[in-house]
């Protein structure tokens, strides 16, 4: 029952903060929950982390297959500041998320942590649970700070 009332709340909390990723997921994992679905909840647990990622590879590579990005800047891209650190930022982002990944496979309570950080960004900092994003993101950073300097 505290777990329905938590998906609830987190359901609602998405209505308040007006944020489709919380509203969905709460209420869909509730609504999982009160049909007694353990089947697709466990498929849900294993694979969709796995699909998300997969997900958000297709969507960051749609602009190349669409012909939206081309490469045929991509020599003269690579000594450009911003697009050095974006490089960088890319590597060093993939590393942080198999880290991640292998912490929660090793360390399963540190998810529930996880878990209400994702949802405090989101619903109060208006935040994105998107790895790529949070990728650019600190490039931007990066990048302001480092054209502070140089």
């Amino acid at each position: 029952m505290e777990i329905n009332l938590t998906l609830l709340i987190i359901g609602i909390l998405g209505l308040i903060v007006k944020n489709d990723s919380l509203i969905i997921a709460g209420f869909f994992l509730l609504i999982l929950r009160l049909f007694r679905l353990d089947g697709v909840l466990n498929i849900v647990d294993n694979y969709t982390v796995r699909a998300g990622i997969i997900l958000i590879m297709v969507g960051v590579l749609a602009p190349l297959a669409t012909g939206k990005l081309e490469l045929t800047g991509l020599r003269t891209a690579l000594v450009n500041p911003l697009a050095i650190v974006a490089l960088v930022m890319g590597i060093a982002v993939t590393q942080f998320t198999r880290e991640g990944l292998n912490l929660m496979e090793v360390n399963p309570q540190v998810t529930i942590n996880l878990v209400l950080g994702v949802v405090l960004g989101v619903a109060f900092f208006k935040g994105v649970p998107s790895g790529p994003l949070i990728a650019s993101g600190i490039t931007a950073v990066i990048y302001k700070l480092l054209s502070l300097f140089f």
